[in-house]
C-alpha cells in the first residue's frame, strides 16, 4: 500500500479564477487517499468561507486586499510566514504545491526549502502580459521558479518560453493542461438556423485580449449581412472601444464579474470568442469548455492548444479582425459543426478535468521527494542502454 503524501496546495491570492481553481482542486485532492492534504489560502480569498468544509486541513494566511494593503502589511510578513512555515512542519508536509506565485510566496519559498520541504510552482506565465498591473511585480515573481525543485506549466507554449529564457530546464519542468471550469451553468440549446448567435467576450479588459480586434470583427459581419449578437462582460477600461460597442447594440456589462454571476452569464451565450494578441493560456477558455461552450480564438501562444480547430473550437488564421470574423462566420451559417463542437467538447470532459489534472500533479510531487524504487532504477538503466 501506499504511504499517503503530506502535501500542501498554496493559494494565496485574493481574486479573478484562481480561488475557484484552487477551490476545484482542493475538493479534487480531498477525495484522494493516498495524500495528506492541506491546503493554505489568504483571508481575503473571495471564496474563503467556500473552503469551510476543510477543516483543520485549513492553513490560512492574512495577506492584503489592496495595493495600501502592502505596504501596510510588510512589518508583518516575517512572523505571518513564519508561522505557515512552522504549521506545515508540524503537520509533516512534505512537498508544497504553489497553485500561482504570489507576492510573499518568494520570501516562503527558501525557509522551505531549508527545512527540507520540497517546493513545487505552477507558472501560469513565462513574461507579463502587456496592460496587466502584474507587470510590475513580474520579476520579483520569477524569483519563485529559482527556488522550485520543480515547475508546472498549463501550455507547452510557457514551457518552450521558459525553458528558451534559461529560467528553467527539460529536467526541472513538466507541461500540464487547464482543467475545465464548472460554474454549474446549464447550456441553453443553440435553435435553428434562423436564430442569432450569440456570442460573448468575456472577462477582465486588458491590452493584450485584444477588444477592439473583437469589436472590429463584429462590424465585419455586420456589414456582410451575418446575425450576430454579442455581449461584453468584465472590467477595465473600454477605451475607444465603448462607443463603438454600443453603436453595434452590443450588450455591454463594464464592472467586476462576481462568481456567482458567471453560470447564468455562460448560459446566455453561444460561443466564447478570445481575440487575444498574446496569451499564455485562458481561465475563459477552461471556463467555456466547463460550460459546453465552444470557442473562437486567436491563434496565439497556449490558446492553440487549449483549441483544437474544428474538435472543440475554431482558430482564426491570423491575429486580425478579418481573420476572426470568418471563423465567426463560419459558425454563424454552419450549425452542424457548432453541434458537432459541443458535442466534442463533451465526450473529452475526463480529459481536462481537475481530477486528470490532480492525478498528474500528484504523481509529480511523489517523483520530487521520492526516489525510485530498485524495480524503477532497473527499467531506467535498461532503457538508456
Amino acid at each position: 500500500m501506499i504511504r499517503p503524501l503530506p502535501i500542501a496546495f498554496l493559494y494565496w491570492g485574493r481574486r479573478g479564477a484562481m480561488p475557484h481553481f484552487s477551490l476545484d482542486l482542493a475538493q479534487a485532492a480531498a477525495a484522494r487517499p493516498d495524500i495528506d492534504l492541506h491546503v493554505s489560502i489568504s483571508y481575503q480569498n473571495d471564496l474563503f468561507a467556500r473552503y469551510a468544509w476543510l477543516g483543520d486541513r485549513l492553513l490560512p494566511i492574512d495577506t492584503f486586499a489592496s495595493a495600501a494593503g502592502v505596504v501596510r502589511t510588510l512589518p508583518a510578513i516575517p512572523r505571518r510566514i513564519g508561522d505557515i512555515q512552522r504549521r506545515l512542519q508540524e503537520r509533516g508536509v512534505r512537498v508544497v504545491v504553489v497553485l500561482m506565485p504570489h507576492l510573499w510566496t518568494p520570501l516562503l519559498a527558501p525557509r522551505l526549502k531549508q527545512a527540507g520541504i520540497a517546493y513545487v510552482v505552477v507558472a501560469h506565465d513565462a513574461a507579463a502580459h502587456a496592460g496587466d498591473i502584474t507587470d510590475i511585480a513580474y520579476r520579483w515573481l520569477l524569483r519563485d521558479l529559482r527556488h522550485a525543485d520543480h515547475i508546472l506549466t498549463l501550455t507547452r507554449a510557457v514551457t518552450d518560453a521558459l525553458v528558451a529564457s534559461g529560467r528553467a530546464s527539460d529536467q526541472r519542468i513538466d507541461t500540464l493542461f487547464h482543467p475545465d471550469f464548472n460554474y454549474g451553468s446549464g447550456r441553453s440549446a443553440v435553435v435553428g438556423n434562423e436564430a442569432q448567435l450569440r456570442v460573448l467576450f468575456f472577462g477582465r479588459i486588458l491590452r493584450y485580449k485584444g477588444l477592439p480586434l473583437f469589436v472590429e470583427a463584429l462590424d465585419l459581419l455586420a456589414r456582410r449581412g451575418m446575425r450576430v449578437a454579442a455581449g461584453v462582460f468584465g472590467a477595465g477600461d473600454l477605451g475607444a472601444s465603448g462607443e463603438r460597442l454600443r453603436a453595434l447594440g452590443v450588450e455591454v456589462v463594464n464592472r467586476w464579474i462576481d462568481e456567482d454571476e458567471v453560470a447564468s452569464i455562460l448560459a446566455r451565450y453561444d460561443v466564447m470568442v478570445l481575440s487575444h494578441t498574446s496569451a499564455s493560456q485562458s481561465g475563459v477558455v477552461a471556463a467555456a469548455f466547463g460550460a459546453g461552450m465552444p470557442v473562437v480564438a486567436t491563434p496565439v501562444g497556449g490558446l492553440a492548444e487549449q483549441v483544437e480547430h474544428e474538435k472543440t473550437g475554431l482558430l482564426a488564421r491570423r491575429v486580425d479582425a478579418e481573420a476572426l470574423a470568418d471563423s465567426i462566420g463560419r459558425l454563424v451559417h454552419d450549425r452542424v459543426m457548432l453541434r458537432s463542437i459541443i458535442d466534442e467538447i463533451g465526450r473529452r470532459r475526463a480529459e481536462r478535468s481537475m481530477t486528470a489534472f490532480v492525478d498528474r500533479i500528484v504523481a509529480i510531487a511523489r517523483r520530487t521527494v521520492e526516489p525510485p524504487s530498485k524495480k524503477e532504477t532497473g527499467v531506467l538503466i535498461r532503457d538508456l542502454r
